[in-house]
Parts: C-alpha cells; sequence; structure tokens
C-alpha cells in the first residue's frame, strides 16, 4: 500500500492485514518495517496506539514492553516522544506509563529518569520545560515559530517539532487547521517555495541595472 493514498480505513485495513499475517505490530518493528504506514496512523490518528485500537488489534497484545531492558525502555520513550506526550517524571510515573518509569530508574537500567532520557537522545531540558498541549499552548508555539521565520509547513515541522505537530493535529484535526486558529494563512505556508527566493545581492543588482536604464533614456 506504500503507493496507495492514505485514508483513516485504509490505514486500519492495513494494520489488520499485517496482524493477520502474524507480523510484528510493536511500534519499533514498524518504523523499521512500515514507515509509511507509521508516518500516516501518526498523521491520521496522533498515535500508533489510537491506530491499532482503530483497526480493532488489542494494542497490549501488540507492545513488547513486558520484558523491559535499556534498549526497550529507549523505544517506549521515543514512542511516546513522537507522540507528543507529556515525559515529566511526575507525569509518567503516576499516569502515563509507571512500568516505564519504574523500569528506567533501575539501577541495572538507568538509574534516573533523566539519564533515560537523554540516552533516548531527547534533550532533557526540554522534558522539564513540558506544558500540556492544548490549544492555547499549541497556537502560542506555533506563532513563536512563525515571528522566528522558522518554515511551518508540514513536513518540515514533522523534522524539527513532532510533539507540537502530533498534538496539533489532534487538537484541530490537522496542522492547516492550527495554523488557521492561530491567524496564519496555510495556503501562503503550504505554496511557499523558499528555493525560488531571490537573494538580496540579486535584488540590488537588478536595481542597478534598473536604474541605469532609466539614466541611458534620459540622455
Amino acid at each position: 500500500m506504500t503507493s496507495t493514498r492514505w485514508t483513516k480505513e485504509s490505514i486500519a485495513e492495513e494494520i489488520r492485514q499485517l496482524a493477520e499475517q502474524g507480523e510484528d505490530l510493536s511500534y519499533s518493528n514498524v518504523v523499521i518495517h512500515h514507515l509509511s504506514l507509521m508516518r500516516a496512523a501518526m498523521r491520521y490518528y496522533g498515535s500508533w496506539r489510537d491506530a491499532v485500537k482503530a483497526a480493532g488489534v488489542d494494542y497490549d497484545s501488540v507492545r513488547k514492553y513486558r520484558s523491559w531492558n535499556r534498549q526497550r525502555i529507549i523505544e517506549r520513550i521515543r514512542e511516546l516522544y513522537e507522540q507528543g506526550e507529556d515525559l515529566s517524571w511526575r507525569n509518567v510515573s503516576t499516569n502515563l506509563d509507571p512500568q516505564l518509569a519504574a523500569a528506567a530508574t533501575k539501577p541495572k537500567h538507568f538509574g534516573s529518569w533523566r539519564k533515560a532520557i537523554e540516552a533516548a537522545g531527547i534533550d532533557y531540558q526540554e522534558v522539564r520545560r513540558y506544558h500540556h498541549w492544548d490549544e492555547e499552548t499549541i497556537i502560542k508555539r506555533v506563532r513563536e515559530l512563525y515571528e522566528q521565520g522558522v518554515p511551518l509547513n508540514a513536513k518540515h515541522i514533522e523534522e524539527i517539532d513532532i510533539p507540537l505537530i502530533t498534538a496539533a493535529r489532534r487538537r484541530f484535526e490537522s496542522w492547516d487547521k492550527a495554523l488557521q486558529a492561530a491567524g496564519l494563512d496555510y495556503k501562503q505556508i503550504v505554496l511557499r517555495r523558499p528555493f525560488r527566493r531571490r537573494s538580496r545581492s540579486a535584488e540590488e543588482s537588478e536595481a542597478q541595472e534598473s536604474s541605469g536604464d532609466g539614466d541611458n533614456t534620459g540622455t
């Protein structure tokens, strides 16, 4: 289905087919072997968990974290991070995934939540600064990026801030609608082609030539 335009229905059907074929539907395995499916699931459902559930498959049966080791802890942290979850110690240990928190802080694994987060390649300060992604927080972040001149097309945001775009799609149904809610013209953002922008030197050169032509016609 890699060449097919994904829809919620086709994503769910693909998951069901893989389940019937006995495929490993754990997050880490799907990222490796079915990346286009994973990306589509994240886009349309907000998380791999929700996509699996929508397909009628028991998510607990496909998770591979019953026996924890360092690699599985890292994979789980990365999975939650890419879903835009709050990875603060308090939230993970009391609400999101207490088993993960307990496993990560065992001396034989990482010994602390901070070390586990850093081992997953995530900035711990970012985790500490995390605020729950509500509509107001998303809009504020979008406007900050816009004012900083950051390209706001979906592909770029997926590369630099996957928690933001995942949360935006959950709260606003789509990234385009989140941009609209932030008071931005999503059509201009989507159609903008940075590589077409001329350099300042080219524009100045053009202006000089134009000025020169004007002088010649006046003599």
